[in-house]
């Protein structure tokens, strides 16, 4: 109560008796250890009881503490004697019970922190009181490095703390100055393993983990006679200590675990539930298409996936060829540091940037002076982009093929000898380029209004001219157009991607005029159709049902790639108290947040049984993942048609989603506590 009257935030108790208690009553002789022992009476009496309770008392009273100074109120507790029963622990976990649910933790959200030594026998005796607490939220524990660790006992401890950084709801670390060594020049410093320990606990959780030092000092130290510090230090001298141990934290690997781009995205998500989106059912907001585009490495990946695909097309001779156009090494250059640009820009390069506004770039095209015309070989290729919200898939898509044909264009092959160039009037340097028609499948309105913004002010979008809104479409597609201008009549620049933007569902391709012409005319279907609707584990995106929709509609060709082209669901078990009390505590919110209280609440078997999306930080998987199902794409089929072709579109029809798995996990006890089932993708 007190600790509540004072508003900290956590009160520290002592660590989980695994001998008897030393109380009053056996000092003075009126309990002797067989009744200590069998007894179910109550060991523990008004008095007892109150030198528990009243560090409660006022912790909410004073306001906010200071979080350097102030974070836990210290509570020494009793000593234990060398009597051998876990009688005590019993009554000690009825007490923090009682407490964990009385309405002093739950209407002032006071943590109860347990000292927990590391040790293989304190860890166990914690899981087990966590256990008999049902796991409340409002037990923490507070790891105490007190003791030193061989090499030959760190193995079993690392084992152990693996699972017990899970399930334990650890909160802080606190390290013993009796644990550290003295180095040469008298400050502090620790053993290997215990470094080793160091790491581990950062390394897994680092950005939520409270560290304290505690303890006496070191007579022998040479910061015990001088100043620790300064003022800063304080009088208790450990400033040293905690230096120390902040330059653990600088060592390598744990500032880009910690520190990194990705770990500030994530922080704000650890370990909290999420419904999983249904963006076939509801339309995304600004923020959550922001939030999915700061993705580090998906996009890149991506953008490494089309440029293969790119790649083997070429070689393979399977995109449609348009002709030969000409041009200078200058205009090839600058359109591909522009599409590069407009790549690490975020997709937009506006009309300040110019086409000849940017520096040289490793891929130009050395050979030759600026002013050379050269002859290049232009390439078709149709890309669908489905789903594509605010664009990030359309960018890496205009990327890689400016980053194919740069390749292509700087080795050039000699088809004419120089004097046949002379005689037929024919540049003898020919290069292969690709030109790619990106259409841009999203269904959202408001994301179609942003992906516009970006067709009407990038020039990468529009082939590398500037947009003209009153330009007619109706060549974009036709295979008798001129090979050297585009659907809106202007030169074809070799490396370019020109981009139009379809507002509709994917599965309904027939409901547009310009799909409609695609099934129409087979050689106008895409070649590759591009997605990221993988979601989460419960597939709450429908990714296999949209995509076999698309293919169903008719408007992929016979060869055409998907990326991805297949991606397997995996499970795990894990143990996590904290995910584990954050799902109880989902029982008591409303069914449907939009009928207000007139909902009905969730209820507990609903909560604990509901999917959620997590991104999990105090979380350890227990067993290795094993996989439930795949999915691939695009379809094939065996069976012709009545032209003697297989139909791709006809394949699809035919394909059943359904999916059911039944795994085991049987290895041997793992220590694991409370738990719920982890799902990821691998594509």
């Amino acid at each position: 109560e007190w600790a509540s009257h004072m508003n900290i935030p956590a009160v520290i108790l002592p660590s989980v008796p695994l001998t008897e208690f030393t109380v009053k009553n056996i000092i003075n002789g009126s309990r002797n250890e067989e009744t200590m022992a069998d007894s179910d009476e109550d060991i523990f009496d008004d008095s007892e009881r109150n030198s528990f309770s009243s560090p409660l008392a006022t912790q909410s009273h004073i306001g906010p503490s200071d979080e350097n100074n102030r974070s836990a109120a210290l509570f020494q507790g009793h000593s234990t004697t060398s009597l051998g029963n876990n009688f005590s622990a019993k009554e000690y976990t009825r007490l923090l019970s009682a407490l964990s649910t009385s309405a002093i933790c739950t209407s002032s959200h006071v943590q109860l922190w347990v000292r927990v030594p590391l040790t293989l026998q304190h860890l166990q005796a914690y899981q087990l009181l966590l256990s008999r607490c049902d796991h409340s939220s409002h037990i923490g524990c507070m790891l105490y490095v007190c003791n030193s660790l061989d090499a030959a006992s760190l193995p079993a401890i690392v084992r152990a703390l693996h699972n017990f950084l899970g399930g334990g709801n650890v909160k802080a670390v606190s390290w013993d100055t009796s644990v550290f060594l003295i180095n040469k020049k008298g400050y502090p410093t620790l053993s290997k393993s215990h470094q080793f320990v160091f790491q581990l606990l950062f390394g897994r959780l680092g950005r939520t983990l409270r560290v304290l030092v505690e303890g006496n000092m070191d007579q022998n130290t040479a910061i015990n006679g001088g100043d620790a510090g300064g003022s800063s230090g304080g009088n208790t001298k450990r400033l040293y200590y905690l230096q120390y141990l902040r330059h653990l934290r600088s060592r390598t690997p744990l500032p880009s675990i910690l520190d990194s781009e990705e770990a500030t995205i994530e922080t704000p998500y650890l370990d909290h539930l999420q419904s999983p989106l249904q963006p076939l059912g509801d339309h995304l907001e600004y923020q959550t298409y922001e939030t999915f585009e700061k993705d580090p490495v998906k996009y890149l990946r991506y953008g490494e996936a089309v440029a293969l695909a790119l790649e083997d097309a070429i070689a393979e001779d399977r995109l449609r060829y348009l002709g030969s156009t000409t041009t200078t090494v200058e205009q090839l250059n600058t359109m591909n540091r522009l599409a590069k640009l407009a790549a690490e820009s975020g997709g937009y390069v506006g009309e300040g940037a110019g086409l000849l506004n940017v520096g040289e770039d490793e891929n130009d095209i050395t050979v030759g002076n600026d002013e050379e015309i050269v002859e290049v070989d232009i390439h078709e290729v149709t890309i669908m982009v489905v789903g594509a919200g605010r664009g990030p898939l359309v960018r890496e898509a205009i990327a890689a093929v400016s980053r194919v044909s740069a390749s292509w264009m700087k080795d050039y092959r000699y088809d004419l000898s120089p004097e046949e160039a002379l005689k037929e009037n024919r540049p003898s340097k020919r290069r292969k380029a690709i030109y790619a028609k990106v259409i841009a499948i999203e269904k959202n309105p408001s994301a179609v209004l942003y992906l516009k913004s970006f067709k009407a002010g990038d020039p990468s979008w529009n082939g590398g001219h500037e947009y003209n809104p009153s330009s007619a479409r109706d060549n974009f597609f036709d295979p008798n157009a001129d090979a050297n201008e585009d659907a809106e009549g202007q030169i074809i620049i070799p490396g370019t991607s020109n981009v139009i933007i379809i507002g509709c569902d994917m599965r309904e391709a027939t409901s547009h005029p310009l799909l409609k012409y695609m099934i129409q005319n087979p050689g106008s279907r895409a070649e590759m159709v591009v997605s990221e609707l993988l979601g989460s584990f419960g597939d709450n995106e429908l990714s296999p049902e949209c995509l076999d929709g698309v293919q169903q509609c008719g408007v992929l060709k016979e060869n055409c790639v998907s990326i991805p082209q297949s991606y397997t669901s995996f499970i795990a078990p894990v143990s996590s108290a904290r995910l584990h009390s954050e799902a109880k505590n989902q029982a008591s919110l409303p069914i449907n947040s939009n009928e207000g209280p007139a909902s009905p609440s969730s209820g507990m078997q609903r909560a604990m049984e509901t999917p959620y999306v997590v991104r999990t930080h105090a979380a350890s998987q227990t067993h290795l993942e094993k996989g439930c199902w795949t999915f691939s794409h695009p379809h094939h089929s065996d069976v012709s048609n009545e032209s003697g072709e297989c139909s791709s579109a006809e394949a699809a029809r035919d394909i059943n989603n359904d999916r059911c798995a039944h795994l085991s996990f049987t290895d041997r006890d793992r220590n694991a506590g409370v738990g719920c089932g982890y799902g990821a993708f691998d594509t």
